[in-house]
Formats: C-alpha cells, sequence, structure tokens
C-alpha cells in the first residue's frame, strides 16, 4: 500500500481546520490579557489536553514507540516519573503562581530575587524554545521523508511552520490550548489505530504477549531491581521525575497554563487529570513499540534500510488503510504543532512581558498586544528556517548545543525556583552564588559541545548514574544558595511577603 491523494486530502483538512481555530479566536483578543492567559475562561479538561500535548511532542511520539521495538517495554515507561511531578506541582506550584499574579515564570525571579534573574531565566527559555521549535519541526519530516523519498521535506517543514505561526499569532493562548485539545484527540487516534494494525497482524491462536516475551520485549532480567544505572524500572521513574522538575516550575510553556483557567481548583483539576493521559502515554508507547514488532515479524518483513525514527512513518505510510494514513500522519504533525504553538507563544508572551514592557514604560496594552503577535511571527520564521538549515546541511553540531542549553541553564533555573519559593531567608546575592555553582557543575559534568575536553588537557567527566545528574545540578544551586544566605544576610520583607510558599497559603485569589 503506497501514499495516496486521499491521504493529501486528510491532511489539509487538518492543516485548515488548525488554521479556522486561529481564525476564530483571534476575534476574542481584545486584550494582552486574553492573549496571554485567555483571561481564564478555558475549561480544565481543555488546559489538561495542552499541557499534556505540549509535554509530547512529535520526537517522543515516533522515538519511544521505535525504542521499545528495539529494546522493550521499559522504554516506554518514562511518563511514569513525570506522573510524581505532576502531583507535586497541581499540591504545590499550581496555587503558588497562581497566588502570586505573574504573567511569566520568570516575572516571580524578579520580585524574589532581582531584574537580573528575569533576564536570564527569559532569555534562556527563549534561546532555548527557538532551536526547540527547529527540532520539532525538522526530526519528524526527516523520518517522514525516510519511509516517503517523494515528498519535498524543505516545502513540507515550510508549510507546517507557517500554519502553526499563523494560528499562534492570531489566535494566542485561547487557539494554541484549543488547538492542543484538538491534536491530542488526534494523536491517540493515530496511536490506537496503528496499535490495533499491529496486534491484528498476529495470527489466530498465537499469544501477542507471549510472542513479546520470549523476543525479550516485555521485561528483561533485572528490570525491577533497585539499580539506578542502566534500563530499570526504578531508574526511569526516578530519572522521569528529576528530569521534569524544571518544565513544571521554571518552563514558560507549562506554567502559563497554569493561569488559562477560571481558579485554582481548575487549574489543579487540569494538571491531575494528566495523571490518567501519562498513563495513556505509556499504554500508546508500550502498545505501538509492540504492534510494530508484531506486524513486522507475522506481516511483512521492515526493510534494511530503515531504522530508528523512520520505523513508525514507514509502518503508516505503506500499511495503513487510505485516509487513515493520513490521518495518524496528521497525528505525528499534531504532536509537533502542539509543541510548536505553545513554544511560540510562550516566547512571544515572554519577549514581550520580561524584555520590551519592561523598558517601555508607557506602552499601551493595545501596542503590547501588537508587539505579541509580531514576536510570533519573528520568532515562528527563524526557527522555521533553522530548521530548513538542518534539512539542507544536517544538524552538525547543533543538537550538541542544544542539549548545552538544557544541561546548563534547565537546572540551575529549577533550582533558583526551587529555593525562591521554598526558603526565605535566600536574597539575591545568595541566589547569585548558588546559580553560579550550579552552572560551574552543569559544565563539568556535561562538557558541553566537548569544550572540557578541548581545552582542559586530561579531563574526563564524572561518573555519575544518568538520572542524577538533574539532581545533583538542582541541589548545587539550592545546597550552596541556602549556606550563602546566612554570609549575605535576609533578604528584605518586599522580596519574601506573599512570595514564598509558606507566605501564600493564607491568600485567597
Amino acid at each position: 500500500m503506497n501514499w495516496h491523494w486521499l491521504n493529501w486530502v486528510v491532511l489539509c483538512l487538518y492543516f485548515l481546520g488548525v488554521v479556522y481555530i486561529g481564525v476564530y479566536f483571534s476575534k476574542k483578543n481584545n486584550s494582552s490579557e486574553d492573549y496571554f492567559t485567555a483571561s481564564g475562561r478555558i475549561p480544565a479538561w481543555v488546559t489538561a489536553c495542552s499541557i499534556y500535548s505540549t509535554a509530547l511532542s512529535s520526537i517522543s511520539f515516533i522515538a519511544i514507540p521505535a525504542s521499545v521495538y528495539k529494546h522493550g517495554w521499559i522504554m516506554g515507561m518514562a511518563p511514569l516519573g513525570i506522573i510524581i511531578m505532576i502531583v507535586w506541582a497541581g499540591y504545590a506550584f499550581v496555587p503558588f503562581f497562581r497566588k502570586v499574579r505573574v504573567i511569566t515564570a520568570y516575572e516571580f525571579l524578579e520580585k524574589r530575587f532581582d531584574r537580573s534573574f528575569r533576564l536570564v531565566g527569559s532569555l534562556s527559555f527563549i534561546l532555548f524554545h527557538v532551536i526547540r521549535i527547529a527540532i520539532v519541526l525538522y526530526l519528524p519530516t526527516l523520518a517522514l521523508i525516510a519511509a516517503l523519498p517523494g515528498v519535498n521535506p524543505i516545502l513540507l517543514t515550510a508549510i507546517v511552520g507557517f500554519l502553526c505561526v499563523v494560528y499562534t499569532s492570531m489566535g494566542g493562548i485561547e487557539a494554541v490550548v484549543w488547538s492542543d485539545a484538538i491534536q491530542t484527540i488526534v494523536l491517540l487516534f493515530g496511536a490506537f489505530l496503528i496499535i490495533i494494525i499491529g496486534f491484528m497482524s498476529v495470527p489466530s491462536g498465537v499469544s501477542s504477549f507471549e510472542v513479546l516475551e520470549n523476543a525479550g520485549k516485555v521485561f528483561a532480567p533485572g528490570t525491577f531491581d533497585f539499580n539506578l544505572a542502566g534500563k530499570t524500572f526504578w531508574g526511569i521513574l526516578i530519572g522521569g521525575f528529576l528530569n521534569s522538575i524544571y518544565s513544571y516550575v521554571g518552563s514558560q510553556d507549562i506554567v502559563q497554563r497554569y493561569n488559562t483557567t477560571k481558579n485554582i481548583k481548575e487549574a489543579q483539576k487540569s494538571l491531575y487529570m494528566n495523571v490518567p493521559l501519562a498513563l495513556t502515554s505509556v499504554v500508546i508507547f508500550v502498545g505501538m513499540g509492540s504492534a510494530l514488532f508484531l506486524f513486522f515479524k507475522f506481516h511483512t518483513v521492515l526493510p534494511e534500510h530503515i531504522d530508528g525514527n523512520a520505523i513508525l512513518p514507514y509502518f503508516v505510510v505503506h500499511n495503513v488503510p487510505l485516509g487513515f494514513s493520513g490521518l495518524v500522519i496528521a497525528a505525528i504533525f499534531a504532536a509537533a504543532q502542539s509543541t510548536v504553538s505553545s513554544s511560540l507563544n510562550s516566547v512571544a508572551t515572554c519577549i514581550t512581558s520580561d524584555i520590551v514592557k519592561p523598558m517601555m514604560k508607557n506602552l499601551t496594552d493595545k501596542y503590547e498586544l501588537k508587539i505579541a503577535k509580531y514576536c510570533s511571527w519573528v520568532v515562528g520564521i527563524i526557527s522555521s528556517l533553522l530548521s530548513l538549515r538542518f534539512l539542507s546541511a544536517g544538524q552538525g553540531d547543533m543538537f550538541l548545543y542544544f542539549q548545552a542549553i538544557t544541561g546548563l541553564l534547565g537546572g540551575p533555573i529549577a533550582g533558583l525556583f526551587l529555593v525562591g519559593i521554598f526558603t526565605k531567608r535566600v536574597n539575591g546575592k545568595a541566589a547569585w552564588i548558588g546559580f553560579i555553582c550550579s552552572v560551574l557543575v552543569a559544565i563539568y559534568i556535561g562538557n558541553p559541545a566537548g569544550l572540557l575536553t578541548k581545552f582542559l588537557p586530561g579531563y574526563e567527566p564524572p561518573h555519575i548514574f544518568e538520572i542524577l545528574i538533574s539532581l545533583v545540578i538542582i541541589g548545587s544551586c539550592v545546597v550552596p544558595a541556602y549556606i550563602a544566605s546566612f554570609f549575605t544576610g535576609k533578604p528584605d520583607e518586599d522580596k519574601v511577603y506573599h512570595l514564598t510558599y509558606e507566605s501564600t497559603k493564607l491568600i485567597n485569589e
């Protein structure tokens, strides 16, 4: 079965539907508050789907089932660790950020410490997501052209990127969140369709579970041993939790959604709804990976030149019924678009609120809204061009830089939020000491882009379990900052009053 014009029709209808969402919600954007927070009028279930789809990128949708196909079920268990973070965030961080009344997460850093931390946090977030958008657009296109060589990758990437910018810039956060909800439904439908087709390929009378178990795809010996190294259940569970701290505490694309519902209870509900959605992720990742293995074992042989991230797109293009294959490819791009649109809106929010507005004291709300829309266009165009650059020249060292940004700044900034929220005695000077210590530790552990290997003769990276790296980097901010606070003095009262977790407990929203 090959690609058919009917699949293009399905894809076009999907893309047109997404653009219509942007046009529809553009009529409701009468202020910057509407554009950034939807004035709190989004239902909890819609926000829940948006948080879910924002965290689940096209990279995960394609790559994790491929890892399950190759290594077994354990690779699909990563969302279980995120559940712990979701519960903590719902209990502690949702009410906290609602009560401190900030547009961006980094505005809190200014209130709690000083202006420079707001800029550091916001600029690092902007840089990270400009590159992330490019990669999220690039990787699914790369996988798709491996499965469908006739597709023009540059044209496809340009179209997907352009449509994301259109509906994001027009409709603001409300269009982003509602389109995320629809894209979640499309994504889940596509995943379950793949699972059904794969398991239906197993001959009658044959146990799918036994086939998978005999092939070593279920759980290998030692999977449930309490071992933090390697592919073990506990390693993935704890690692998933530690690696998600920054996303739910200091990353604007998720924190922004805490303010899109009408009250704290609804915001908490939207986050707790992500628990069953995260469990659903385990089902679809394990299910799709297992379905692919069973299909290529019993129905047809996977070509030797197809591997890694190209396995899932190849299966969809060549083995899913006409029309439905177009819908599943739409699901792959839905996962990409949900991440891209969320990044675009949150980056536009950071540029406008954290950088432009503080410099232009007399900025009217009307012009603030215009600037936010222009920022969406500029960021979208830059990221799309960067993605096209990846396609034409290969990713080169850009992925190394991308990983370096993640490790160098995500952990230290998460540490800043934790020490700012949960301690009263740490002031701006102590926070800087902790932040610098954390960045230095991150550089020493991560060896970004091989810089330490080049410039420090005899350098060898320390042997630390992968899942503990985030803990070490975050801890290297929190601990030194707290110790330094005994020497730098306590912060002024206005820097802690209603700005720490304990002091906000008595505030009614």
